[in-house]
């Protein structure tokens, strides 16, 4: 069997009872959910794979099309995490002071050991749903889960240039080419955080989202505190497919696991 996922445009794929198109769609896959691949193409773009469809393993049909090879089990997971949390907000349709959206920035919160909700909108839980995806996907021993992103975000850059292990590296935009399981930093209102800011302390105003989708001109990604729900944002690439650095992108964080 041969690991695959899904890499949808549209964040959703088909699951079909026989390889064709037609009347015979049994389920829907979500971006990022993972598939074995069983046995040969059929037809021009037909795949047999096992997935699961509404909680039970089943044997269909899925076009190669919206599929991608896996990465590692740790990044894999804490794609899905913020798939499954992007879901959870009805696709960002959810907003974070209404229920039951409220109580789910409170479990981000309480991750961290916080007792705040959606209902606090003057304090950004955007750090706390990155801590809560991280720690949920379970795999990066040694991240700095806490409620501002200076935190991981110094760690991270701090860890690659003095060489210690660690299950993020941050890099300069130039020097890394984001892939699927990063980290993307950026710039709050106001704020003029750099590269070699972020390398000398770990309090100033940030944002990071986590890459769910590299494609060939822009990455897609996730992040929590975005319109007041979970929502995706998409970052474009340059010509070498390196992260444009103008504006308020400063720095990558590349997914060691």
């Amino acid at each position: 069997m041969v690991e695959m996922a899904v890499d949808s445009r549209v964040y959703t794929a088909n699951a079909r009872s026989a390889p064709r198109f037609g009347d015979n769609v049994v389920g829907v896959l979500h971006q990022c959910d993972p598939v074995d691949v069983t046995g040969p193409q059929q037809g021009d773009r037909w795949l047999p794979c096992r997935a699961r469809i509404g909680g039970a393993a089943r044997v269909v049909f899925v076009s190669r099309t919206v599929l991608r090879q896996a990465v590692s089990p740790p990044r894999e997971r804490l794609m899905r995490e913020c798939v499954k949390q992007w879901l959870r907000f009805d696709r960002s349709e959810g907003k974070e002071t209404d229920d039951p959206y409220a109580g789910y920035v409170g479990e981000f919160w309480a991750s961290i050991g916080m007792a705040l909700d959606g209902g606090d909108v003057d304090v950004p839980w955007s750090a706390a749903f990155i801590s809560f995806c991280v720690r949920t996907a379970g795999g990066y021993s040694g991240f700095k889960y806490a409620a501002g992103h200076a935190r991981y975000v110094h760690q991270a850059i701090r860890r690659r240039l003095d060489g210690v292990a660690g299950p993020f590296w941050g890099y300069r935009v130039g020097e890394h080419r984001p892939q699927l399981g990063d980290m993307v930093c950026a710039r709050r209102a106001g704020n003029r955080i750099t590269y070699d800011g972020a390398a000398a302390r770990d309090r100033f105003k940030s944002h990071c989202d986590i890459v769910v989708s590299v494609r060939q001109m822009h990455v897609s990604t996730l992040g929590g505190n975005v319109g007041n729900s979970v929502g995706r944002t998409s970052y474009p690439l340059d010509g070498g497919g390196y992260l444009v650095g103008t504006g308020k992108v400063y720095a990558v964080l590349r997914n060691n696991r």
